[in-house]
């Protein structure tokens, strides 16, 4: 009986050593190299994919802050009918330049306002541009600009009246490039809304770089001549 359980102790004992020297054995090379291949695929797929999705939430992030910024300035021209802090200039574009921001930025310092292109290092930074829309120094449009940290640019243009062409002595619309505010010369088209011409007033969108040098100046944005009615549109068209 006794040589009976040695001899299963004794084969229990080997077939436990003969596990260990299994598991010792390791994994070969070619193991090794189908591993590091299918790690090196998903690197390869997961990679970009979080760049972009990182980058999308950057843009959002900026997009945000344009809109919240939007809020504050819509708010601010309900006190006094209008988005130039220094009315008695002969446009939009004298004085309110710097008036405008330095008001905003007493209504709301959640935000930093300017009148200046936004650095990329200047957190919720809100570039600021009053603008006339249909007569002289009415001061009823606004153009904000806010960099994102992808390097791109997004702006919002909202007009409080519907606009009207450039007549000397008269409206003060644009210029022949499609700006907004106190321009001196005959416009020869008015910008464009999703492809159509600009006649509404409304909010509108635009994006810039991130290739490219981007401005990011709200005085920058009156230049533009295509204006969109989502932030999407405007990011599939950039200037």
């Amino acid at each position: 009986m006794f040589k009976h359980l040695l001899a299963r102790a004794q084969e229990a004992r080997a077939a436990e050593l003969e596990g260990e020297s299994g598991l010792e054995g390791g994994f070969t090379l070619i193991e090794l190299m189908v591993v590091l291949l299918i790690i090196a695929i998903l690197l390869a797929i997961a990679i970009p994919t979080f760049l972009g999705v990182s980058g999308s939430a950057r843009d959002r992030s900026a997009q945000s802050n344009v809109t919240n910024a939007l809020t504050n300035a819509i708010a601010y021209y309900q006190n006094g009918q209008t988005f130039d802090a220094a009315s008695t200039t002969a446009t939009s574009q004298g004085a309110a330049a710097t008036a405008t921001p330095a008001a905003l930025q007493t209504a709301e310092p959640a935000f930093t306002w300017q009148s200046a292109a936004c650095a990329t290092n200047t957190p919720k930074c809100v570039s600021v541009a009053p603008v006339d829309v249909a007569n002289t120094n009415d001061g009823q449009g606004i153009v904000l600009a806010v960099r994102s940290a992808t390097g791109s640019c997004w702006y919002a243009l909202n007009l409080q009246t519907n606009p009207a062409a450039y007549v000397l002595g008269g409206a003060d619309f644009t210029n022949p490039t499609g700006a907004f505010g106190g321009k001196t010369a005959a416009q020869t088209a008015m910008p464009q809304v999703d492809g159509a011409t600009m006649t509404a007033a409304g909010t509108y969108y635009a994006s810039e770089g991130p290739t490219g040098t981007v401005d990011c100046s709200a005085a920058h944005g009156q230049d533009f001549t295509k204006w969109y009615s989502t932030y999407a549109k405007a990011g599939a068209n950039p200037e």
